[in-house]
């Protein structure tokens, strides 16, 4: 039988025609999966040479790969259990739910799964490292993009031609969807090993920066692309398309990060004029509600959701949380954090359960040749966008170091602008990137969720749709297991710096002021902040003092010393970031674990 009729790929499988019983047993199992998954995640946290080894999103796939062969191998010997059980319907049912676990669905994926993700991780950022940063994450996220996919798509038409591929004979438009798709990276094990280590700064924000931003990039040139090959385009010429492929990813990037500043902003001065404060549990429904919204209004008008969902977290958390109250920012916090975690194990579990739905047992629809051609050029392919990137960054900034050298040779008249140019400097000292770094970057390209989530989407009017799917979750496969397991010895060989002090990090370069610095402190912040001028700060510094104080003595009387404790540690870090600048601190910060107790 092939796996492909079993599953719904024919059919819409979006849960609306289930009934009562197939809803239930579906999400029994599945959430079942996922305690599965958590408590075998205690026991990978508790054996650290087994967790350098084998990351959690592999560990998470392993467990929807077995469920997935037993449901594979189960569920059909369960379809005429109606001959059994008195229910004619009963059969059916089982069908209808191991087809539900072992499909994919797209629509659930982007709509459901992935905001809270982008959302927290654009919430949770070190806006200061993360901007601090952003030219080299837009050189690698836009420009090493599009060189990406389009090396892959010449190299791998290259083989085509050169009839190296055996009998799959994709056209060239399939192969810039394909290199638009497999381009995407979601180095979410890369990046667990980095914050568990702590590894420079400069090179988490690199790879945390470049993987959200050139998601949004690939998903753009993926709906520009297919419709290339679905001869929705009409273009007059490749100079046409390539200049219209430009303004449609210009117009579509500008206008997502606008539109998620603009949604940020505009939450922010909502709470400002609708004080929710003393109605918390409205407060925090309405602020969760944040994840969502700003990412279905720009799909809705046809821009990247997942850019504007990033920068409403990042304007969020700049802006609207400063108008919560204290309890809801907490509450908050720890929401979106547990939001995204369960949808990232859910989405890697979901990863596993297709497995067995592929039709990957019988090789249906899949070219051997042409998948291990696409495993190497996707290497190529992303050292062709990470080295040429790099070395433009670096060449810029020497260009910058030694355009303020020559101002050595000023006169006396001069002394004033000399120190200012060589304290910007001395401030630049950390911007280049090594090329040990940049080894790293290129290691980090894992292929996740969004790849095989696009494959899954890909057009199939040259009848090549299965091939790419079966290939992309194979190349998936791939990378999260080898390159993922290898990264934390890959790290050691690079000699990549570890064990760095983040605020120790920030504190060796001030901040310079900038024209958006002093708009946000002189006109945005003011305008959408309450109380912005009375209380700079979110919190009275002498009423947490006080409370800190009734803290300690509580602790020496109150029996509850937990909860007290709980309370100190609080206090202890809101006044440590009012007196230092910093937002309070959060054991879900990069590098936070270490450093608080819990």
């Amino acid at each position: 039988m092939k796996m492909r009729h079993r599953n719904l790929d024919e059919e819409e499988e979006d849960g609306s025609d289930w009934n009562e019983r197939e809803f239930n047993g579906f999400f029994l199992i599945f959430t079942s999966l996922l305690a599965v998954v958590f408590v075998l995640g205690k026991f990978l946290h508790d054996r650290p040479r087994l967790q350098s080894a084998l990351p959690e999103a592999g560990l998470t796939v392993i467990v929807g790969v077995a469920a997935s062969a037993i449901i594979w191998l189960v569920a059909p010997h369960l379809y005429d259990a109606d001959l059994v059980v008195n229910d004619p319907k009963y059969g059916s049912d089982i069908r209808d739910i191991a087809n539900g676990l072992l499909s994919f669905s797209p629509t659930f994926f982007f709509g459901i799964l992935i905001p809270p993700i982008i959302f927290n991780s654009g919430y949770h950022i070190n806006k200061r490292l993360f901007f601090r940063h952003i030219k080299p994450i837009l050189l690698y996220s836009t420009a090493g993009a599009f060189i990406n996919i389009i090396v892959m798509a010449v190299l791998l038409n290259a083989l085509v031609k050169a009839d190296l591929t055996g009998e799959f004979k994709p056209h060239f438009s399939e192969l810039l969807v394909f290199g638009s798709l497999i381009a995407s990276t979601d180095p979410v094990a890369i990046l667990a090993v980095f914050q568990k280590k702590r590894v420079d700064p400069q090179l988490f924000y690199l790879v945390f920066g470049e993987s959200v931003l050139n998601d949004g990039v690939c998903l753009v040139l993926f709906d520009a692309f297919s419709m290339i090959v679905g001869g929705e385009g009409n273009f007059n010429g490749p100079v046409d398309a390539a200049w219209s492929l430009l303004t449609d990813f210009l117009i579509s990037f500008t206008g997502s990060m606008c539109l998620g500043v603009a949604s940020g902003l505009g939450v922010a001065l909502l709470l400002k004029f609708v004080d929710m404060r003393q109605c918390r549990l409205l407060e925090t429904s309405f602020y969760v509600l944040v994840m969502y919204l700003p990412f279905f209004a720009a799909e809705t008008i046809k821009l990247s959701g997942i850019v504007t969902i990033l920068f409403t977290g990042i304007s969020a958390q700049h802006y609207a949380a400063r108008n919560l109250s204290m309890g809801a920012q907490d509450d908050t916090d720890v929401f979106f954090r547990i939001i995204s975690h369960i949808a990232e194990v859910a989405i890697f579990l979901e990863l596993g359960l297709t497995v067995f739905g592929l039709g990957l047992t019988s090789f249906e629809d899949f070219c051997i040749e042409f998948f291990l051609w696409s495993l190497l050029v996707c290497l190529v392919g992303r050292a062709c966008s990470i080295y040429p990137m790099t070395f433009l960054f670096n060449l810029s900034c020497n260009h910058t170091k030694g355009n303020q050298n020559m101002m050595d040779e000023l006169d006396a008249e001069g002394s004033l602008a000399y120190t200012t140019l060589n304290d910007q400097t001395a401030e630049s000292s950390d911007m280049s990137i090594s090329y040990n770094k940049a080894h790293m970057l290129w290691f980090s390209g894992l292929r996740g969720a969004v790849s095989y989530a696009c494959a899954k989407n890909f057009p199939d009017d040259y009848g090549n749709h299965f091939y790419f799917v079966n290939i992309t979750m194979l190349i998936v496969l791939v990378t999260v297991f080898v390159m993922g397991g290898l990264n934390e010895p890959f790290l050691n060989f690079l000699r990549i710096e570890t064990g760095v002090d983040e605020k120790e990090y920030m504190g060796k370069y001030k901040e310079p002021d900038n024209l958006f610095r002093i708009l946000d402190r002189g006109y945005i912040r003011p305008r959408v902040i309450r109380d912005y001028k009375k209380h700079k700060s979110t919190y009275n510094t002498e009423q947490i003092k006080r409370r800190l104080s009734e803290s300690i003595s509580g602790l020496m009387k109150s029996d509850s010393v937990e909860v007290t404790l709980d309370e100190h540690r609080q206090l202890l870090n809101i006044l440590a970031a009012n007196s230092l600048g910093y937002r309070q601190a959060s054991i879900y910060d990069y590098g936070a674990e270490d450093s608080i107790d819990i």
